[in-house]
């Protein structure tokens, strides 16, 4: 229950944020992604887990309420223990099969890889394509596929984090879907402004080597955990304008046709999230290199 008031006080925020630039719904089939390359749009989104009892009444909040976009996580571990194991999680097809029929982009975002599918390096690239194909030739497929958000840290790699490896993992991934000409957007590394875990690579600096791989992905993803001040306070890994930061590596690599997205962060504390949310929309809406943002629901 505390969940799905949190996604009513958030969406509820955007409504009154949004109001005055609404546009009718359209079905996911015709209209382009707000927040994607071909869009001009700046994407909402809310994080939802298919795990509470509630999801469907909350896709219908999000939908109602003006979002675009929502995130699913995944569970590779859970949903294919071994090899030969295949179960979803419970409720996912259904979630994205609701969304679809509200008008909703889903965000799938891969997580955990199964002890069989790691190697010393991380996630087996091959593998990881194998799953990527069975999620888009689902009956309901997601519009676009995060891969191992929180890359740079080792919760989120399976290993120690590495650069050049996670290179390497996306783009046979990405090889594979094109192969199968199957539209899904993919969305690289989901990085951690947070450096309190052992072996984790500054969120930066990991960007920063995966260009050097040759890797420019068409979406970058960011997590910003633990923010601390308001939304206007500098730029810092521990602020909402650590975006910036990123940005500027992306710049650094002339990577200026590049989107970011903020697919997860925390939201501050209750006194406080109507001022924060409508400071942190009119500056996040004003920065066209910010393709989409990812409320979390939780």
């Amino acid at each position: 229950m505390r969940k799905f008031l949190s996604i009513l006080l958030v969406t509820a925020f955007l409504l009154l944020l949004t109001a005055c630039q609404s546009t009718p719904t359209q079905s996911v089939e015709s209209a382009i992604p707000p927040g994607t390359p071909q869009s001009l749009k700046f994407g909402y989104g809310i994080k939802l887990s298919t795990q509470q009892a509630n999801v469907e009444a909350s896709l219908h909040v999000a939908a109602r309420n003006g979002l675009s976009w929502v995130l699913l996580e995944f569970n590779w571990s859970a949903a294919q223990p071994t090899p030969d194991a295949w179960t979803l999680p419970p409720n996912f097809s259904h979630a994205l099969e609701t969304a679809r029929s509200l008008g909703l982009f889903t965000l799938v975002s891969v997580q955990n890889p199964p002890d069989w599918a790691l190697t010393p390096a991380g996630p087996d690239a091959e593998q990881t394509a194998q799953l990527a194909l069975k999620l888009t030739l689902l009956d309901t497929p997601p519009t676009a596929l995060e891969l191992f958000p929180a890359a740079n840290t080792r919760a989120g790699w399976g290993a120690a984090p590495n650069p050049a490896a996670y290179a390497r993992l996306f783009e046979t991934v990405r090889r594979q879907l094109e192969t199968k000409e199957l539209p899904v957007y993919l969305v690289a590394g989901g990085l951690h402004n947070n450096l309190s875990e052992p072996d984790t690579i500054r969120d930066v600096d990991f960007l920063s080597q995966l260009y050097t791989t040759g890797l420019r992905p068409d979406i970058i993803s960011i997590q910003l955990e633990t923010l601390t001040g308001d939304p206007l306070a500098a730029p810092a890994p521990n602020t909402l304008r650590h975006y910036e930061e990123v940005r500027a590596v992306m710049n650094a690599h002339e990577h200026d046709d590049g989107l970011l997205w903020i697919t997860h962060f925390n939201l501050v504390p209750e006194n406080e999230k109507e001022t924060w949310l409508k400071e942190a929309h009119a500056i996040m809406q004003s920065q066209l290199y910010l393709g989409a943002v990812f409320w979390d629901g939780e």
